[in-house]
């Protein structure tokens, strides 16, 4: 529970092209016993960032499906931040659409403290670890407040599916667990 004994809101932001691929596995799993929000970069249009200076201000040129979204970016507790790797970075799409949390840090918006967590999935041959992606979202997620407490790393998916990669499915069990006790 919340501060006041109001329920957590939970907020998954996936950076995944695939409506069934392994990243949308952990997503799923964690859908099954936890009640959250869910945006799909791939799915909703948005602008990305232009660096107008607009944001100084604290809002964004920009009036598009992700604007709601940041309006009520302290509305939640909990954001999880789930992509493949692509040149073990997280995807450009999910990059693109959280160059607009940029207004955060600029305008210095005093946003809640908010629990973090990420999720890497790779596979292929150029997936050597997960450490830059997991720089790259850390740095995203601390601009909306976010104090990153787990990973879930998934990197051999050309050989091992999501469901059959234990440590990732101990982690996001993990994950789950800490979730359900806040």
């Amino acid at each position: 529970m919340g501060q006041g004994g109001e329920k957590m809101r939970t907020l998954i932001i996936n950076g995944s092209p695939r409506k069934n691929g392994n990243t949308m596995y952990f997503i799923n799993k964690i859908k099954e016993k936890i009640e959250c929000d869910v945006i799909d970069a791939y799915y909703v249009k948005f602008s990305p960032c232009i660096d107008c200076g607009k944001c100084v201000k604290g809002c964004c040129i920009y009036d598009d499906e992700i604007t709601e979204v940041l309006n009520k970016i302290d509305e939640y507790d909990n954001i999880i931040m789930a992509t493949p790797l692509y040149y073990n970075q997280p995807t450009g799409v999910l990059m693109s659409m959280m160059s607009r949390t940029q207004m955060f840090f600029v305008s210095r918006k005093n946003l809640k403290r908010k629990r973090g967590y990420i999720i890497c999935v790779g596979g292929g041959d150029t997936v050597i670890n997960s450490k830059d992606a997991e720089k790259t979202m850390r740095i995203m997620l601390m601009g909306l407040n976010v104090r990153v407490e787990g990973y879930v790393r998934c990197l051999n998916t050309s050989n091992v599916r999501a469901q059959e990669d234990k440590e990732a499915n101990n982690e996001i069990d993990n994950i789950i667990e800490q979730l359900m006790r806040a």
